[in-house]
């Protein structure tokens, strides 16, 4: 089962609650669990660190607190046996740095914790007012409310799993390219990318998905390195408008004629997004953001969905934050002005709770000005917004809490700002 997002080539166009012992079981696990064993001498580390050598960790966390996310390990310094740095890549520099050992509180690599310092020893990072150590409370509150309101969280996998995970992705690219023979197959951190493009020619576009990534991550308070995926986000990326929809047709049963891109989010939490590159470089980076970005959402925290305009408007945010040179949203937004100022209103069912709503074409440019608003005067808040509804709460609940306003309210601020002071459903 699972449910869709698309974009179409002229627009924007998941059960029972945890038991007693299950939520008891994720707090623990989300607060103190370390997958497999811990290297317990330097030289196990290079042992551990020798089959990782060439590819990006996870992320490696010093003492300071400082997160290095996926550096890409270059090799291990050792002296007289034993290992006392690491050699180092980070991501987006061209030169290798030496961390020394002692300096490291952790090393996650193929989501598993293969290095951690003396537990002993507190680090800034795994404290409570440290990034991770933050991370944990908040998930562990979050899990409190979800099980007192009857919603089930996502369920944290062990590197196994999520290894298992991305096989059976590759597996199923494996059987894609035997209908697209052309169809190659790259990795980044967070993305499994089969494209039949050419990799310079993608390249560019693949990095833009990690920095989607990324700004998520910071929306909403995830560290950096943290997983979100099942595994990874499967982006199926075509030349062709025809291949693209022969191969929604075949392995998806969807029928995308007229759409430029599809986000396909399971409810077992697998995200599939497939698209064509069109005729336009900027709309495709934009394309694959917005697109992948819905994925994100409906992996973070909970199956719970968003209400249709705040999942399209945080898309075409952060469309707009990721591919600054795309006009078109924008242009959405001005066309959205006029259609406000012409009838007073945001139009039918803009603000309507239901899940299987979607908000209609000229609303998309509504949903990311309004979005753009509520992020413009409180990042955090807004993230807090977005974390209520996942957790189980309403619209109008999340609101309340976090921004101390209701939904007509918020709807009146926006229309001042927009030049249309009596705004209105």
């Amino acid at each position: 089962m699972g449910f869709v997002s698309a974009t179409t080539a002229g627009g924007r166009g998941p059960g029972r609650s945890l038991g007693r012992l299950a939520f008891a079981a994720a707090i623990v696990s989300s607060l103190s669990a370390v997958p497999g064993p811990l290297p317990a001498a330097a030289d196990e580390l290079a042992a551990a660190l020798a089959p990782h050598v060439g590819r990006p960790l996870d992320v490696v966390e010093l003492a300071t607190g400082r997160r290095i996310v996926r550096p890409l390990l270059e090799g291990v310094t050792e002296r007289g046996g034993k290992t006392t740095a690491v050699k180092l890549r980070i991501e987006g520099e061209q030169k290798t740095t030496a961390i020394a050992v002692a300096g490291i509180a952790r090393i996650v690599a193929g989501r598993e914790t293969i290095h951690e310092a003396d537990r002993g020893r507190p680090t800034r990072d795994a404290s409570e007012s440290g990034p991770r150590g933050k991370a944990f409370k908040r998930r562990a509150e979050s899990l409190e409310r979800m099980q007192a309101r009857g919603i089930e969280p996502w369920p944290q996998l062990s590197s196994e799993e999520h290894a298992a995970a991305v096989g059976e992705l590759e597996d199923m690219v494996a059987r894609v390219q035997e209908v697209f023979p052309n169809v190659a197959v790259g990795h980044t951190h967070e993305f499994l990318v089969a494209t039949d493009l050419p990799a310079a020619a993608m390249a560019p576009f693949t990095a833009k998905l990690d920095s989607m990534h990324d700004l998520l991550c910071d929306l909403y308070g995830i560290p950096r390195g943290e997983p979100v995926w099942k595994g990874k986000c499967l982006v199926v990326a075509f030349a062709k408008e025809a291949d693209f929809v022969a191969f929604e047709g075949r392995f998806m049963q969807v029928d995308p004629r007229g759409a430029h891109g599809l986000c396909h989010q399971r409810s077992d939490g697998r995200v599939v997004m497939a698209c064509h590159s069109g005729g336009d470089p900027v709309t495709f980076a934009h394309m694959l953001v917005h697109e992948t970005s819905h994925g994100f959402n409906h992996r973070w925290l909970s199956p719970r969905r968003l209400p249709s305009w705040l999942n399209e408007g945080i898309a075409e945010w952060v469309g707009t934050q990721i591919v600054p040179g795309c006009r078109e949203v924008p242009l959405k937004e001005a066309q959205a002005v006029q259609f406000m100022k012409a009838g007073g209103t945001v139009g039918p069912g803009f603000l309507a709770p239901d899940d299987d709503h979607h908000i209609d074409a000229v609303q998309y440019g509504i949903a990311s000005g309004l979005v753009r608003m509520m992020v413009g005067r409180d990042r955090r808040r807004f993230g807090e917004f977005v974390r209520g509804i996942k957790e189980g709460l309403s619209v109008e609940e999340s609101l309340r809490q976090s921004f101390a306003v209701t939904p007509q309210q918020l709807l009146a601020t926006f229309g001042r700002g927009c030049g249309v002071p009596a705004l209105t459903e």
